[in-house]
């Protein structure tokens, strides 16, 4: 499929700034090193926090080049320059490697060929800023885009002339054809599969040519390109980490791709296809054992968006832990489906080292489910948490509120349904029409998000503005900071501070420290940041205010 480039109207109404004049074709080059980028990370600083994470995309396309031969260089901007954060305005701060640092990088490296992961769309315009500032070093620099945002995106971000490829989906056996192809030992360029690139004038499209059906073939992420111990240190992945966990050497995995669900928020299918995928028991395991040997892990992360989507599979996972006598406990924070859930599991989770996992519930309320094609949970639940309570399995819950046309009553019905769940963390996201997915797709048909001025460093689930309820966006967010704060801090017979908190201190203060300042007539929070300041001050060397 060919598209025109934008017209010059368009360039001039967007907010890329991109050139007013056609781009030039993307550029076509031997190349033999390769540098691959994570750009620094844009968060919303009070209803968000930093994180410093292995990038497992990243990760796995740098295992590919490896193995095909390339000389590969991974760059975590995010974690290598985890201490520098800048306010960007708007509640917003990015923090990272300067763009002085990254020029260093390239400039040292001399890299054929850029590669830029996109995770979040809260990064495009980061990954931009790289991408212009590598062919501002060396115009003839390959400059390739992907992860689900360029998915979702790829015309988009082709029109700018600082990106010559775009990986749409998967991209392991994308980028080793691309860059074979660019080497001439290869199919043509026409030829490879899942790729956007600009050609004589127009851009191409070119279509997938299938997915990778056996995952096991695909080589462990290329962790040794980094210093894992630098992840360890900072000690700053999902969730928050309990009081005395500093020591937690964690990592995390995946071990699946897709997700058997079709719900309308989430765009999974522009990255991993409509089917869902699973490694081998026997190929995670191997993982976990090599984590083990190699980087003394003894934490793992599950990052799968349905984990034991799979029961039968799971189940073989957690028994070859414990035949294995792997020394590891395990977590899972991406929310796990309820109905893929059952006692029996659970027993075997335990056994295997599970400390905590998160179940992606959503809403309580049967007709929102309905319309965004999100499997119902509402009975279903509670039996669940009761039982993960009884193995000491710490539960946590994932909530959406803000529908399109709900209510103050729905919205409420969801937060008393979370409460009475009593879970150790009541998670509740602001709905986001996230790119790629068909809830994204209705506004701009509903003319409610303008893509030619939308920033998409405003898609944060906690920070989001567009109103599709009809509850205010200030009284959502409200909601969201203060129940989840409620449920992670506050004893609901007594109303005070509980009287153990697996948390740090320091992350006790501060989480409480960033509710009042957004929600300065909230007593209730003013009240806990009291008494956690009188418990914890002596320990920390402070005075109590």
């Amino acid at each position: 499929m060919e598209l025109p480039l934008q017209t010059t109207d368009v360039c001039r109404r967007d907010p890329l700034h991109l050139a007013e004049t056609a781009s030039p074709d993307s550029v076509i080059r031997p190349v033999g090193r390769v540098q691959l980028f994570f750009p620094p990370m844009v968060f919303s600083r009070f209803q968000s926090r930093q994180t410093a994470m292995f990038p497992l995309g990243l990760g796995y396309i740098a295992a590919v080049l490896d193995r095909d031969g390339y000389d590969v260089s991974l760059v975590d901007c995010p974690s290598e320059g985890y201490q520098t954060s800048i306010d960007i305005g708007k509640d917003r701060e990015v923090y990272g490697l300067s763009m002085a640092e990254i020029r260093q990088r390239i400039l040292e490296y001399r890299p054929d060929a850029i590669g830029l992961s996109v995770l979040f769309s809260t990064l495009e315009n980061r990954a931009l800023m790289i991408a212009r500032m590598a062919k501002e070093i060396d115009p003839d620099i390959v400059v390739v885009c992907g992860g689900p945002h360029v998915s979702a995106f790829y015309k988009r971000l082709i029109q700018d002339p600082a990106v010559d490829y775009c990986v749409t989906g998967e991209g392991e056996r994308v980028v080793v054809d691309l860059f074979r192809s660019l080497n001439g030992n290869g199919a043509g360029l026409a030829d490879v599969g899942a790729v956007c690139r600009r050609y004589q004038g127009r851009v191409h499209v070119q279509a997938r040519r299938g997915w990778i059906e056996n995952l096991d073939e695909v080589p462990f992420p290329a962790r040794h390109l980094v210093d894992t111990s630098a992840y360890y240190k900072i000690g700053k992945v999902q969730g928050l980490r309990r009081d005395g966990e500093a020591g937690v050497r964690l990592e995390q995995m995946t071990t699946s791709r897709g997700c058997p669900f079709k719900c309308t928020y989430c765009g999974k299918n522009a990255t991993w296809g409509k089917e869902y995928r699973t490694r081998s028991a026997e190929n995670v395991l191997d993982e976990m054992e090599h984590l083990i040997e190699t980087y003394g892990v003894n934490r793992v992360a599950f990052q799968d968006d349905n984990f034991t989507a799979d029961m039968e599979r799971a189940a073989r996972i957690f028994d070859g832990i414990v035949e294995r006598k792997l020394p590891i406990t395990w977590e899972a924070h991406n929310g796990l489906g309820v109905n893929f859930l059952s006692p029996a599991l659970l027993e075997k989770m335990k056994a295997s080292g599970c400390v905590g996992f998160t179940i992606a519930v959503e809403s309580s309320n049967d007709a929102t489910l309905r319309r965004v094609k999100k499997p119902n949970y509402i009975k279903l639940a509670p039996p669940i948490v009761r039982k993960a309570k009884d193995l000491d399995i710490e539960i946590r819950g994932f909530f959406m509120i803000g529908f399109p046309g709900e209510t103050l009553d729905e919205v409420m019905r969801t937060v008393e349904y979370a409460r009475n769940l009593d879970l150790a963390v009541s998670a509740f996201a602001l709905v986001t029409p996230l790119p790629g997915t068909q809830l994204y797709n209705e506004c701009v048909a509903a003319d409610m998000i303008d893509e030619a001025t939308v920033d998409f460093e405003d898609y944060s689930f906690g920070a989001f503005e567009l109103q599709l309820s009809k509850v205010s966006v200030a009284e959502l967010k409200a909601i969201r900071k203060i129940e989840w704060l409620k449920t992670v801090l506050m004893d609901r017979r007594t109303g005070g501070l509980k009287a153990e908190l697996n948390m740090k201190p320091q992350d006790v203060l501060d989480e409480l420290a960033n509710g009042i300042h957004l929600f300065p007539d909230q007593d209730v929070l003013r009240r806990l940041h009291h008494e956690a300041m009188i418990r914890y001050s002596p320990r920390l060397g402070k005075i109590p205010a």
